[in-house]
């Protein structure tokens, strides 16, 4: 079912049965937070929406959509609010409030309860300790692995069903212990949200290196870089000192090696290294450069834009050039370069440099050349070099019309040059046995309106028609209207259905802009209603003109 029909249908089916159609699973997970699971066309789609005051404040979907909001928002929101009215019901039938149910339970039996109830509700586990462990000290290093290992243990139950689906998923577990660790650092509580953090990096990643190779690529990548981004903000207010030494001997681990996490503490160690310790720091990454044998492998370009990076934080710009000079075996390195050479109008050197790289076998990458030629395209143009500019901008056009450059290389020709030079770029275009864009787009930007509309008229279909008609519709318009007619006639005859209907229904709406189009459309809808008056939907949609 189309996503059109699917909107009109959910305007019509009672909310109890669309929910059973689409929604899998819709629940509260805290207050005025919801989560939804809904069954759309692409798979399993996510759903998350904060609320306040029966308004939604907020909210999120895993859908491919274009629109925002798209059309799952509305529907989780109607079965919100039905879900929500429906708990107000039973709790007026039921006539008790638990606060009143609760005044009669002593806390011995209240402790009791939820103890039991945390057996086998893995939520209500999870938002206890959420809501108390830090209040409870032990022997124990950290206190919050063992509760975000058992969150996750949980959390893996429901992962394996993920695999059928092509969206990343969330782990809910997770996102709410980033939550805690946002609030206590809101708190001034930085001992605190520093331990959760390093629970959730330290927990997840084994997790993770438990779990089967694709599982990483399941969930979100926020939850490699959050805890990071958090212990980054707790940094500006506790000792960085210990964050680096703690990033330093953590990362060493083996289920760190080739993981975003990995990454994850190098970045972290750079902004602690700033004001701790920026030497150590660059001794780490010299140790791991020259571990690399191949210098101009995306291994070493990694560790290299570290250096950069850092050198360029710590205001040592020079240090950070000399790196980029020293390193032009890579690509965006040596691109760098010679655009800083350009900036500083040091256009021979940045010339020989663009030649260095064409002439060896990196050069023979169409995209990379593609790169250089604008480079050298730019510097030519800067210099004023006629010759240079004529023979690069061509290089663009030869073969595909692109307008920047067309403009470009005609500016290079005088007036009465430029007559016989585009005549031989069309018909380069035009040589070939079927349509090419690139003819007719030089027939418009020249406004050769008659041989456009005879080219066009060549190659008819109502998709060139619609793009190239204004072209020379004002000085044509009974033979552009002919040529609309040659295209609806036969496509409304062997065509059924609304879409098709739509698509009659915009070529007629552009000939009623073309001089004496009126007329012509009249006739045509006139002929339509006699030979397709059982065709109902084409009649509705004609009825729109």
């Amino acid at each position: 079912m189309g996503n059109k029909n699917c909107c009109q249908l959910s305007k019509s089916l009672p909310s109890d049965i669309l929910f059973c159609m689409s929604i899998v699973e819709l629940r509260q997970t805290a207050e005025n937070e919801w989560k939804a699971k809904y069954q759309g066309n692409y798979g399993l789609y996510t759903i998350r929406i904060t609320t306040n005051g029966g308004k939604t404040i907020k909210f999120s979907c895993s859908c491919p959509s274009d629109y925002y909001p798209c059309k799952h928002i509305p529907m989780i929101e109607e079965a919100i609010a039905n879900k929500t009215i429906g708990g107000a019901r039973q709790g007026e039938n039921n006539g008790l409030k638990i606060e009143e149910v609760l005044k009669n339970v002593s806390s011995e039996e209240l402790r009791k309860f939820v103890a039991n109830q945390s057996k086998y509700n893995g939520e209500l586990y999870n938002a206890v300790f959420l809501e108390f462990a830090a209040g409870v000290k032990t022997t124990e290093v950290n206190n919050y692995s063992g509760i975000i290992r058992e969150a996750l243990v949980s959390a893996s139950t429901w992962g394996n069903e993920s695999y059928y689906y092509e969206e990343v998923q969330d782990l809910d577990a997770l996102d709410k212990w980033f939550d805690k660790a946002k609030s206590y650092l809101g708190q001034e509580q930085y001992d605190e949200a520093i331990l959760v953090c390093k629970a959730c990096i330290e927990e997840y990643s084994q997790w993770l290196y438990n779990a089967s190779e694709e599982t990483d690529a399941i969930f979100d990548g926020k939850y490699h870089s959050t805890p990071f981004d958090i212990l980054e903000d707790v940094a500006k207010h506790t000792d960085k000192r210990e964050l680096f030494d703690y990033c330093l001997s953590e990362m060493k681990k083996e289920k760190y090696a080739e993981t975003y996490f990995y990454y994850e503490f190098h970045r972290l160690l750079a902004t602690l290294a700033l004001e701790v310790d920026p030497d150590t720091f660059i001794a780490l990454q010299d140790q791991l450069l020259a571990d690399i044998a191949d210098k101009s492998s995306d291994e070493a370009r990694t560790v290299l834009k570290r250096k950069i990076d850092f050198y360029t934080r710590l205001g040592q710009e020079d240090k950070a050039e000399a790196l980029l000079e020293e390193n032009m075996q890579i690509y965006s390195f040596r691109l760098k370069v010679i655009e800083k050479k350009i900036e500083q109008q040091d256009f021979q050197t940045a010339k020989k440099l663009i030649y260095e790289f064409l002439s060896g076998k990196e050069g023979q990458d169409h995209y990379l050349d593609r790169t250089w030629r604008k480079l050298l395209l730019d510097i030519a143009q800067k210099e004023k070099d006629i010759p240079a500019i004529r023979e690069l901008a061509y290089g663009f056009i030869e073969d595909h019309f692109q307008k920047d450059y067309y403009e470009i290389y005609k500016a290079t020709f005088s007036s009465l040059e430029w007559v016989a030079e585009w005549e031989k770029l069309f018909l380069r275009y035009s040589s070939k046995e079927r349509f090419d864009s690139s003819a007719a787009n030089v027939l418009a930007i020249e406004n050769d309106a008659e041989r456009l509309m005879h080219y066009i008229e060549k190659y008819l279909s109502s998709d060139k028609l619609v793009t190239y008609h204004t072209v020379f519709a004002s000085a044509y318009a009974e033979k552009t209207l002919e040529l609309f007619k040659k295209v609806i006639v036969p496509y409304a005859e062997n065509n059924i259905g609304r879409s098709h209907y739509e698509h009659i229904l915009s070529l007629l709406r552009k000939m009623l802009n073309i001089e004496g189009g009126k007329e012509v459309v009249l006739d045509l809808v006139a002929g339509f209603r006699l030979r397709y008056k059982n065709r109902r939907a084409m009649m509705e949609t004609l009825q729109r003109l």
